[in-house]
This record gives C-alpha cells, sequence and structure tokens, in this order.
C-alpha cells in the first residue's frame, strides 16, 4: 500500500469514528438556560439622586443637566405572586405630563428571580408620545432566563398584538457611585426593552440594590432622556 493510500485510508477512518460522537452531542439538545443569581432588597427611606439630561430627536444631549430624586416609600410588600414589592416616589420632572410634585411606581420581584416594574411599557408609550396601554405588570428583567434569551416585557396595545422585548446586553459592567457619602464601586446589568418605536435601556444592580442608568432613546419627533445614579443613601437598619 503506498504512502498516500495509507494516509487516505487513516483520514477515512477518524471520520467515521468521529460520527458517533456527533450523534451523541446533538442527542443533547439546546442547553437549559443558566438563571442569574439576583435579589433586589429595598427599605423605606432609601433615596437615589440622579443627573438628568433631555435628548432631542437627533440624538444630542441637553447642555442643561437637571437632577432627579428617588425615594423608597414602602417595602417588603407582595402583589400579583411577586415578593419585595416597593413603591418609589420620582422627582423626576422631564418628559413629564404631570403637574404634581412627585409621581410613584411600583418594582417587585418573582419567585424565580426576574423583576417586574407596574406601568413602565405604558410610562414609555406616553413620553414617546405613543397610543397608551393599559397599566400592568411589565417584566423588565428576566435573570431566571440567563444570557442570550429574550422575553416579553409588556405590550403597547390592549390587544397584545404589539409586544415590546427585553435581552441582556452583554455581561456585568461597574459603576462608581456614592453610597453613604462614600464612593463606592457598583455591578451592574444592561437590560434593553424594545419594540415598534420603543428603545429603552437600563443598567440594574442588586448589591446595593438600584437603577446606575436609565436611557429612553428619542424617537423621530419626540425627545428622550438620560438619567445617571450619582449617589445614594440607604436607610440604617
Amino acid at each position: 500500500m503506498t504512502l498516500h493510500a495509507r494516509a487516505t485510508r487513516w483520514v477515512a477512518l477518524f471520520c467515521v469514528g468521529l460520527v458517533p460522537l456527533a450523534c451523541r452531542q446533538g442527542d443533547e439538545g439546546p442547553l437549559a438556560p443558566v438563571p442569574i443569581p439576583f435579589h433586589l432588597t429595598f427599605s423605606p427611606g432609601d433615596s437615589y439622586q440622579y443627573d438628568a439630561w433631555l435628548i432631542d430627536p437627533f440624538g444630542y444631549p441637553s447642555p442643561t443637566t437637571s437632577h432627579a430624586v428617588q425615594r423608597v416609600l414602602t417595602a417588603g410588600g407582595t402583589s400579583a405572586g411577586l415578593t419585595g414589592v416597593a413603591t418609589i416616589l420620582d422627582s423626576t420632572n422631564i418628559l413629564r405630563d404631570s403637574t404634581a410634585d412627585v409621581q410613584q411606581f411600583s418594582i417587585g420581584q418573582s419567585a424565580d428571580g426576574d423583576v417586574y416594574r407596574f406601568g413602565l411599557v405604558a410610562d414609555i408609550a406616553r413620553m414617546l408620545k405613543l397610543p397608551v396601554p393599559p397599566r400592568r405588570w411589565d417584566r423588565i428583567a428576566g435573570f431566571s432566563l440567563g444570557f442570550g434569551q429574550t422575553w416579553v416585557a409588556g405590550y403597547l396595545d390592549s390587544t397584545q398584538q404589539s409586544a415590546v422585548y427585553g435581552e441582556f446586553s452583554g455581561v456585568g459592567e461597574q459603576f462608581s457611585v456614592k453610597v453613604n457619602g462614600v464612593q463606592s464601586i457598583f455591578n451592574g446589568y444592561r437590560i434593553n426593552l424594545y419594540g415598534p418605536g420603543v428603545d429603552y435601556n437600563f443598567w440594574i444592580a442588586d448589591a446595593p440594590s438600584g437603577f446606575l442608568r436609565i436611557i429612553l432613546q428619542p424617537g423621530d419627533t419626540t425627545y428622550g432622556a438620560e438619567f445617571d445614579l450619582t449617589e445614594t443613601r440607604r436607610a440604617t437598619p
């Protein structure tokens, strides 16, 4: 047998030997999602201070910086199967169509670790001048699904035909924020919510718990906004 023939035979045997391995690997099917451990913890009196900017329809931020403060009013409640529900007062006045000094929103977490906020999709639609859907609990972070997955965050219509989806973007990111006056490092996750006319990004952490940055991208004719956390005050247990 020539050298060329022996080499050809060896390659053929090697390829045949790979077939059972390939079949065994294929039999395993898709990998199960790996949940991301995440646990929100709020206490009444916790506060968060943000720098805020408007973003014009061309994507340029306003040269004028304003400030917003969020303060936890209540925490540890339950609603619609969610636990640790917190009610947060929000002094944000940019993109607001109300004359009230403060507004409030609720946030909670399901048993599998996903984070929900009541009425967020409706608030986004209002700020972008879209038809405002009914307010409901929107799943804003699918930690139970892990990276590489998407989920339905909520709907832009009452018939639930126009969905807003969520997804993780990249891995954890770090932010420098003052905690009770001491400069500290937060590890946060970036999450994108997107749908027809909607592009909303936020970074969230659980140690300490809070939203580190929020960006509502502008529409073709409407303004967006950015909020960057600069300081948080944690209530004394």
